[in-house]
C-alpha cells in the first residue's frame, strides 16, 4: 500500500544531535507538558515530506508550538492551508518534520485523491454514505483518525473508492482532450465551445442523517435531485459539452456554505445550482452577484436575493406570482364566463389574490361586474350556491385557500354538489398534497392548477430517461430527479448557446427538457430573473391527470 500510494505512518526513528538538543532544551524549559506531548507523536510522509501529527492543547498557540518543534509559523500555515492562524483544542496539525531524509519515491498522485475537512458532527457513517469508503478504509489512508474523527482534520479520500452517490467534489467530463481555459482579465472567463464549463452543485444531502438513522426521505430527495444531475452531465457529455461538476454537501448550515465559497475552485464557476435554502443564500449570492457568475435557486419561492442580484435565477417563483398567473389563465380560458370565488372571512389571502388581479387585468371591478362573485361555502354550505349553479355547462369555482381544515369542509360539499352539476375548480398544487382531502374529490370537481413541473410519463423521452436512471441507479427517479436533470440541461445549454450568461437573460423553449417549460423574466433593472412558466394541470372527472398546456404570467 505504501508504494503505490506514498502514505506511510513511522514510529519515532533517529533524530539528529541539533534536534535533540532542542527537544534536550524544551524538556528543560517545558518539562512535563512536553514529556506527554513526544509521547503522542505521529508522524505520516505524504509524497516525499513527512510530518508530525500535532493535536492541539489547550492554550497553546501557533507560536508556542512553532517553538516546540523548531519551525516557523508561516511553515505551520503553509502544511495546513484550512486554517488561517486561529487554532482550537483538539485540532490536528501537520508540522513540517526537518529530520526526515526526502526519498527518491515519485510524488503521491494528486489526481487520485480528494480532501475533505472534518467539520463538527461528522461521523464515519455520514463520510461512507458520502464516498463509499468505510473506517478501516479510511484509517489506512489516514492515520491520525486512530484518535476519533476532530473538527478541523483532513484526511485524504482515495477517488478510486467513489460511487455514484457521493456528494463531494468530483469531476465528469466528455471523453474528449480538454484545452486549458484562457483566463480573461474580466471578473468572468469567457470560453470556447471545446474549454467546458465549470459548474459548482450545493445540496444539503446529508443534513438530517445520524450515527444511528437512516437518511431521511429529504436527504434521500436532495441525493436524487444529484442523481438526475449527472444524468444530464453525462447526456450533455455526449453532445460535445464538457462539464467539471463540484458537488457539495451544504448540510442546511450557513456556517458550512461560507466555507465552501472559499474554495479556491468557487472564482472559476460558469455556473452555481444551489444553496438550496434561502437563509444559506446571503454569503453565496453576494459573491456571485459581485463576480457574475449565475446563481440558481433551484427550489425555494423566496424571492428576496432575486430582487438585489443580477445575476440570481430562481426557478419556483413567489406564490404572489403563481396566484397572478392563475388569475391570467381563467382570463385567457374563461374569457367571458362567471367565476365564483369561494372566500370566507378568516381565509387566507391567495384567493383574494386571485379575484384583484383578474379584476385588475379586466380593467378594474366595473368591467368584472357580472363576471365575478364571491361565496362563503363554510358559513352558507351549498344551499344559496346550488341555486345559481347550472346543470348543463361547467361552473367555474375558485378557491386557492392552503387551510386544510377549510379545504376538507370545502371539498367534500362540493364533492356532493359534483354529481348533479359539473364543476370546474381552479385551485392551487396544494390541495394535493393534503392528506385529508380525497383524491377522488379532486377528481369529481375536475380540479386544475397551476405548477412550475408536471411529468407526463407517456413521453418517449420520460420513458428513456427512466429507464436509463433505473439502470444507473437501480431506483425509480423521484420528482427531484427530474428537476435536477431539467436544471443542469436547461443551464448548461444556455450557456454553450451564449458562451456566457449576460445580463439579457436565457429565456425558455428547450424542447429537451422533461417535466417543465421554463421562461426567466427580469424582476427589475438591479434584480435577478425568476422563472414564470407554468403548466396547467388537471384532475379530470374520468380520472386523468394530464397537464392542458402552458401560461406564462402577464399573458
Amino acid at each position: 500500500m505504501s508504494v503505490n500510494h506514498r502514505i506511510t505512518k513511522e514510529r519515532s526513528g533517529r533524530v539528529s544531535k541539533r534536534s535533540f538538543l532542542i527537544v534536550l532544551l524544551f524538556f528543560v524549559v517545558i518539562s512535563f507538558s512536553f514529556g506527554q506531548e513526544n509521547k503522542k507523536m505521529e508522524r505520516v510522509i505524504i509524497g516525499d515530506l513527512r510530518f508530525i501529527l500535532h493535536t492541539v492543547e489547550k492554550k497553546q498557540t501557533l507560536y508556542s508550538i512553532s517553538k516546540i518543534y523548531d519551525c516557523s509559523q508561516e511553515e505551520i500555515l503553509a502544511a495546513n492551508k484550512t486554517i488561517t492562524g486561529v487554532i482550537k483544542k483538539g485540532m490536528v496539525l501537520k508540522i513540517p518534520d526537518h529530520t526526515y531524509q526526502k526519498p527518491l519515491a515519485a510524488k503521491i498522485d494528486e489526481s487520485k485523491f480528494t480532501r475533505h475537512q472534518i467539520v463538527s458532527g461528522d461521523n464515519y457513517y455520514q463520510l461512507n454514505l458520502k464516498y463509499g469508503i468505510d473506517e478501516e478504509e479510511l484509517l489506512k489512508f489516514n492515520p491520525e483518525l486512530k484518535d476519533g474523527l476532530k473538527a478541523g482534520q483532513v484526511i485524504l479520500i482515495p477517488l478510486k473508492s467513489r460511487t455514484k452517490a457521493e456528494p463531494e467534489t468530483i469531476s465528469k467530463e466528455a471523453p474528449k482532450s480538454e484545452s486549458p481555459a484562457k483566463e480573461s482579465p474580466a471578473p468572468f472567463k469567457t470560453k470556447g465551445a471545446d474549454q467546458g464549463f465549470n459548474v459548482g452543485l450545493y445540496l444539503p444531502i446529508s443534513a438530517t442523517v445520524a450515527d444511528s438513522l437512516k437518511p431521511t426521505a429529504k436527504s434521500l430527495s436532495f441525493l436524487s435531485f444529484y442523481q438526475g444531475a449527472l444524468m444530464a452531465v453525462d447526456q450533455l457529455g455526449k453532445s460535445g459539452i464538457k462539464v467539471k461538476l463540484y458537488v457539495y454537501d451544504t448540510e442546511k448550515s450557513s456556517s458550512n456554505v461560507g466555507i465552501l465559497a472559499k474554495r479556491p475552485e468557487f472564482l472559476s464557476l460558469d455556473l452555481l445550482i444551489g444553496p438550496v435554502y434561502p437563509e444559506s443564500q446571503k454569503v453565496v449570492s453576494e459573491l456571485c452577484a459581485k463576480n457574475r457568475i449565475p446563481m440558481v435557486s433551484p427550489l425555494s419561492t423566496d424571492d428576496k436575493y432575486a430582487k438585489m442580484n443580477p445575476w440570481y435565477f430562481q426557478v419556483n417563483p413567489a406564490k404572489k406570482m403563481r396566484m397572478e398567473a392563475t388569475a391570467d389563465y381563467i382570463l385567457k380560458e374563461y374569457p367571458r364566463e362567471k367565476a365564483i370565488f369561494l372566500e370566507s372571512d378568516y381565509g387566507g389571502s391567495e384567493t383574494r389574490q386571485i379575484r384583484e388581479y383578474l379584476n385588475k387585468r379586466r380593467g378594474g371591478p366595473e368591467a368584472s361586474k357580472g363576471l365575478t362573485s364571491s361565496y362563503n361555502i363554510w358559513s352558507k354550505g351549498t344551499g344559496e350556491l346550488e341555486s345559481i349553479l347550472k346543470p348543463d355547462q361547467p361552473n367555474i369555482l375558485v378557491m386557492a385557500d392552503i387551510n386544510e381544515v377549510n379545504v376538507s369542509i370545502a371539498m367534500n360539499r362540493l364533492a356532493l354538489l359534483s354529481k348533479k352539476y359539473p364543476l370546474v375548480l381552479i385551485g392551487v398544487q396544494e390541495f394535493t398534497r393534503m392528506q385529508s382531502i380525497e383524491i377522488e374529490n379532486l377528481h369529481n370537481v375536475n380540479l386544475r392548477y397551476l405548477s412550475t413541473y408536471f411529468v407526463n410519463y407517456n413521453l418517449p423521452a420520460v420513458s428513456n430517461f427512466v429507464e436509463s436512471f433505473k439502470t444507473e441507479f437501480g431506483t425509480e427517479p423521484s420528482l427531484f430527479a427530474f428537476q435536477g436533470y431539467d436544471m443542469t440541461t436547461f443551464f448548461l445549454k444556455s450557456l454553450q448557446k451564449k458562451e456566457r450568461f449576460s445580463r439579457n437573460s436565457p429565456t425558455g423553449g428547450d424542447s429537451d427538457l422533461l417535466h417543465t417549460s421554463y421562461h426567466f423574466t427580469k424582476i427589475s433593472d438591479f434584480g435577478g430573473y425568476t422563472n414564470d412558466s407554468f403548466t396547467v394541470v388537471e384532475y379530470s372527472n374520468t380520472f386523468e391527470v394530464k397537464a392542458l398546456g402552458v401560461v406564462r404570467h402577464g399573458e
